[in-house]
């Protein structure tokens, strides 16, 4: 692996340490935590430059996909539970990043007319706006990253990807 850019070390860390502390184990195989490292690495970088296209807009990368699945929801609210089951981000604390959202004015919540346990979040004027003024340059940069990729290399990724996560889904822990 080539060496990091700037002052990030981690790859220089993991190619050198990690190979050498697992080979200890009888059970380490280099390339499987090689190209799970690769993975892992590869998404901390590039969710670090996708944060930096919602960060001047004053939301979170969690923020942001609150926002993007309610846009998607023709308008309704959602119930927050199912907000925090669709994150592609931790949804530790959905609660504070819901009241955060309200803060800034780009959601509302409710009580759920049927049952008053449950929340319900809806976007705001505000919170779509904002999103029209991110999208285009959000999704420029998304294309920007990824143009390193033929299409057929793209097709081929996901469906490696695609493969590896319907097989964590099939080990039992």
């Amino acid at each position: 692996m080539a060496k990091a850019k700037g002052t990030d070390r981690r790859a220089e860390y993991y190619w050198s340490q990690v190979k050498k502390h697992g080979s200890k184990y009888p059970e380490f195989n280099w390339p499987s935590v090689e190209m799970l490292l690769n993975l892992v690495y590869t998404y901390d970088i590039v969710s670090g430059h996708m944060a930096n296209k919602t960060s001047p807009y004053g939301i979170t990368k969690a923020g942001f996909s609150v926002l993007m699945i309610l846009s998607r929801n023709q308008h309704k609210a959602c119930k927050q539970n199912e907000i925090s089951e669709l994150l592609l981000v931790s949804r530790a604390n959905i609660t504070g990043l819901v009241d955060s959202l309200v803060r800034l004015g780009l959601v509302e919540r409710t009580n759920d007319p049927h049952d008053r346990r449950v929340n319900m979040v809806r976007i705001l004027a505000q919170g779509e706006k904002l999103l029209e003024d991110l999208l285009p340059g959000y999704y420029k940069h998304i294309h920007h990253i990824c143009s390193v990729f033929t299409a057929e290399e793209k097709k081929v990724l996901n469906h490696l990807l695609t493969r590896l996560r319907n097989r964590t889904d099939e080990i039992k822990v």
